[in-house]
């Protein structure tokens, strides 16, 4: 991603300069880093909590979504009723009696906003991390700006250009090192927080 911003620097004026087109996509680049993170992310957590023995009452209630996700879904799309029939018991055995290890980690608990800041604070909800803010620091009051730009390049509400003219070299190359450098330690402090199995489980 530097070499692309680095290319946006310009070496006098040309009729084919794209330099603000290269800006805009890097901007798009740092959402999909971004974003691929907090997916890959979730699926290693995922894996981690289902290496243990346990059962579903051992869980932590964001993890019981997961492994309760497919009853919950058939809650919400057949009414009351359902509650008290056998979509509801087998709701409870999913949380009470079902192997962790039928985690479903090919779920990501997605909320709906295309993963701006609100999507971080869920993530660190549903996994009993704490406060990204203080993590994320520089980057934190940024995410939904990269988001909205992203999301405007992507539905045709912007040319990379228009949000490229947002940016000079020298701020879009602070910015992609900053984004490198906070969401490494977000990673770190995930991997600190989720060390083994039983950062998953409830305390006996």
């Amino acid at each position: 991603m530097r070499r692309l911003v680095d290319a946006t620097k310009l070496h006098g004026s040309t009729e084919a300069d794209v330099s603000r087109e290269a800006r805009g996509l890097a901007i798009v680049l740092l959402f999909a880093a971004y974003e691929n993170l907090l997916y890959s992310l979730c699926r290693t957590l995922l894996e981690s909590a289902a290496k243990s023995r346990a059962r579903g009452r051992r869980l932590k209630p964001g993890l019981q979504l997961f492994l309760a996700h497919s009853e919950l879904s058939g809650l919400a799309d057949g009414g009351k009723s359902r509650i008290w029939r056998d979509a509801g018991i087998d709701l409870i055995k999913a949380l009470n009696e079902r192997p962790v290890t039928e985690l479903n980690k090919g779920l990501f608990p997605a909320d709906g906003s295309f993963m701006k800041a609100s999507q971080v604070r869920l993530f660190c909800s549903i996994f009993d991390l704490g406060d990204p803010g203080p993590i994320l620091r520089e980057i934190w009051p940024r995410i939904n700006t990269v988001v909205e730009q992203r999301n405007a390049i992507a539905h045709g509400r912007m040319t990379p250009d228009e949000v490229g003219r947002n940016y000079s070299h020298d701020d879009l190359m602070k910015l992609v090192a900053l984004w490198e450098q906070r969401w490494m330690d977000f990673v770190t402090w995930v991997e600190t927080r989720c060390s083994g199995p039983s950062a998953f489980l409830l305390s006996r």
